[in-house]
């Protein structure tokens, strides 16, 4: 079964908690984590969904052109990385206008979004509303269990339509203990490869898995801040060296895809 991989394109200090307005004293290196993702994709013949920062559009139009040269997809992941349920329903449309108008020059527009944090749960499902009146095509936003910091117990695992007709692709989660994991991120760097690949073929089972991962996850060098708290700073850091490596075998031992092309699958059955 073919399974989809997404990017949430951000470097390395735009998903700990430091607000925008310090991210400019912070060095940038995004493209090495970058490099290296492209290169796996390339070795593999991957075609990925990118969920693009809009700072990151501002401060990297050369990564966001190669992206786009290469035929990968682009999605939205906001513009300042800020939880949706920490703003209300103006502030989150004036981000999502001005990414909207960030992606314009590149002769391309987008049909998916993700909330940074999976961060539409309960507290901000009006987001699905605003959403659809900028006719994007679907959403990967929500975390169908408890991640502790969002997330929707209960909430179906399919791809289905929302009541306003919205697609939303939930976040492939899964059981361990008691505790709901996702498909990426920390829980790919902390749990074994055995484990993941089993886990994948349980979910595909009744359906396509979806990955995702950052570029930072493949630049271990990047600095330490011992200042974060210990619910950002340990799997923030966790196993970095080992991502490249675990991304390079998953790949090449299964088939993956944009997420656009799960939803169009769906779509027709």
């Amino acid at each position: 079964m073919k399974n989809a991989i997404t990017v949430d394109l951000e470097d390395w200090y735009q998903g700990v908690g430091i607000p925008v307005s310090e991210w400019e004293n912070y060095e940038k290196r995004l493209r090495i984590g970058f490099d290296k993702l492209m290169s796996l994709f390339k070795k593999h013949n991957v075609k990925a969904t990118f969920f693009i920062l809009g700072k990151v559009i501002e401060d990297h139009p050369d990564i966001i052109q190669e992206i786009i040269d290469d035929g990968h997809e682009i999605g939205c992941h906001g513009y300042s990385h800020k939880e949706v349920f920490l703003m209300d329903k103006a502030a989150f449309e004036k981000e999502i206008s001005h990414c909207e108008d960030l992606i314009k020059p590149f002769n391309t527009s987008y049909v998916g979004y993700r909330a940074p944090y999976f961060s539409i749960d309960a507290r901000s499902l009006w987001a699905i509303d605003v959403l659809k009146s900028h006719d994007f095509q679907y959403d990967s936003s929500i975390f169908p269990g408890d991640s502790k910091r969002t997330g929707i117990p209960g909430f179906r695992r399919d791809i289905h339509k929302l009541e306003n007709g919205l697609t939303e692709v939930p976040i492939s989660t899964f059981k361990v203990g008691s505790l709901d994991f996702a498909l990426g991120g920390a829980y790919f760097r902390i749990l074994p490869y055995k484990y993941i690949t089993k886990t994948i073929r349980k979910i595909n089972k009744q359906r396509p898995g979806m990955l995702y991962i950052h570029p930072w996850e493949l630049d271990p060098e990047h600095p330490y801040l011992s200042f974060l708290s210990k619910r950002r700073r340990i799997p923030h850091y966790w196993n970095l060296n080992k991502t490249e490596k675990k991304l390079d075998r998953l790949l090449g031992n299964g088939k993956f895809v944009p997420l656009i092309d799960i939803v169009k699958q769906n779509e027709n059955g």
